[in-house]
């Protein structure tokens, strides 16, 4: 149960952001459900990689920049 709620929260989180950011990953011929998981992953990273920064915007444009350069990494392009 607990592993469902927190699937279903990264999923909403990770929507909301990709929203909100400056690059909606798209690749061809790549499920949806793939595209959340490595989205999810380079999320995770950013937050682990800014979790010192102190000042909430500079926090959220380093976490954006990482997230976009870790989705490029895996083949994404912006749409």
């Amino acid at each position: 149960m607990f592993r469902r709620f927190t699937l279903a929260a990264a999923l909403a989180l990770a929507t909301t952001a990709l929203g909100c950011g400056s690059i909606v990953p798209h690749a061809d011929n790549v499920p949806q459900e793939a595209v959340d998981r490595d989205y999810s992953e380079c999320e995770n990273k950013a937050y682990v990689s800014t979790a010192f920064v102190k000042a909430g915007d500079d926090a959220e444009a380093k976490q954006q920049a990482i997230i976009d350069e870790c989705m490029k990494e895996k083949g994404y392009t912006a749409k």
